[in-house]
C-alpha cells in the first residue's frame, strides 16, 4: 500500500523537469508573439523579445540540471526538450531578427534568418544523434550549443543600434551567419554537464554563482554580453589551443572546423 502511495507521489515530481521545460518553449513563443506585435506598433519593444530568449535558455539550462539531480530523464523529456530547443532558440531569434532588421535587407535578409533555423535544426539533430551513441559522458558541445547561440542573437535586440542604420543591418547579417556556423562546426564548447567543482569547492561555486547574479542584476545586459563573449572566447581559445598541441605532434594534423571529425567531444 505504501509503495502504490510513493509511486503516486513521485509521479507528479518527476514531470517538474518537463514542465521547465514547458515553461521554456512558451518563452521562446513569447518572444516571437512580442517580434511581431512590435512590428505592428502595438509591442513593448524588441528588447522585450530578446529577454523572452534569455529567459528561456535559462530554463533549458536549469530543466536538465534538475532532470539529473532527480534521476528523472526519460526518452520522452529528450525528445520534449530538443522540439522546445528549435522553437525557442531557432525559430524565435531568426523571427526576432528577421522582424526587427534583416527585413529591410529583403531575400538576403531572409536567406540569413533561415540559414539560422536550418543550422540549428541540423546541430539539433547532431546533438541527439551523438546523445544516443554516448549518452552523459560529454564535457565539450561539438558547436555552439543552440540556447547559447540563442542568447547571443537576442543581446543584439536587447543593445539596440549603435550603428547608422544601414550599416546595423549587414553588421546583424554577418553576425546571424557566425552563430549559424558556430552551431554546425566542429568547435568544441564546454559543456560543463560533467564538471566537479561544485562537489570539489561548492563554496567558491557558490559564490560564483551569487556573484554573477548580482551582475546580472546590476548592469542587465551587459553583463549578458560579458558572460557570452568569455564562453565564446574561451571555446575559440581553446580549440586553437588543442590544435597547436596536436600539430606539434603531428605536422599533417589539419585544422577541420567543419565536417566530419572525431566524434568524442
Amino acid at each position: 500500500m505504501n509503495e502504490v502511495r510513493v509511486k503516486k507521489l513521485s509521479a507528479p515530481v518527476a514531470m517538474l523537469p518537463s514542465l521547465l521545460t514547458g515553461m521554456g518553449l512558451f518563452s521562446g513563443f513569447y518572444a516571437i508573439i512580442l517580434s511581431a506585435r512590435e512590428s505592428m506598433g502595438i509591442g513593448i519593444g524588441f528588447a522585450a523579445a530578446g529577454v523572452a530568449i534569455i529567459v528561456a535558455a535559462f530554463l533549458d539550462g536549469l530543466d536538465g540540471r534538475l532532470a539529473r539531480l532527480m534521476k528523472a530523464e526519460s526518452k520522452f523529456g529528450f525528445q520534449f526538450d530538443s522540439i522546445a530547443d528549435m522553437v525557442s532558440f531557432g525559430v524565435a531569434p531568426a523571427c526576432l531578427l528577421y522582424i526587427s532588421s534583416l527585413h529591410n535587407l529583403g531575400r538576403l535578409g531572409l536567406l540569413g534568418a533561415f540559414l539560422y533555423v536550418a543550422c540549428a535544426a541540423v546541430r539539433l539533430a547532431r546533438f541527439n544523434v551523438l546523445s544516443e551513441e554516448s549518452p552523459s559522458s560529454r564535457k565539450y558541445f561539438k558547436g555552439m550549443s543552440s540556447p547559447v547561440a540563442a542568447s547571443g542573437v537576442a543581446l543584439t535586440a536587447m543593445f539596440g543600434n549603435p550603428f547608422e542604420e544601414t550599416v546595423y543591418q549587414y553588421v546583424l547579417l554577418g553576425w546571424i551567419i557566425f552563430m549559424s556556423l558556430l552551431m554546425v562546426s566542429n568547435i568544441r564548447f564546454r559543456s560543463f554537464k560533467q564538471s566537479d567543482g561544485p562537489k570539489r569547492r561548492p563554496m567558491l561555486s557558490f559564490m560564483i554563482i551569487i556573484l554573477m547574479i548580482v551582475l546580472v542584476f546590476s548592469l542587465h545586459e551587459v553583463a549578458l554580453a560579458g558572460f557570452f563573449l568569455a564562453y565564446l572566447f574561451w571555446g575559440l581559445g581553446e580549440e586553437l589551443w588543442l590544435f597547436r598541441r596536436r600539430r606539434r605532434s603531428d605536422p599533417l594534423v589539419p585544422l577541420v572546423p567543419f565536417g566530419e571529425r572525431d566524434p568524442d567531444v
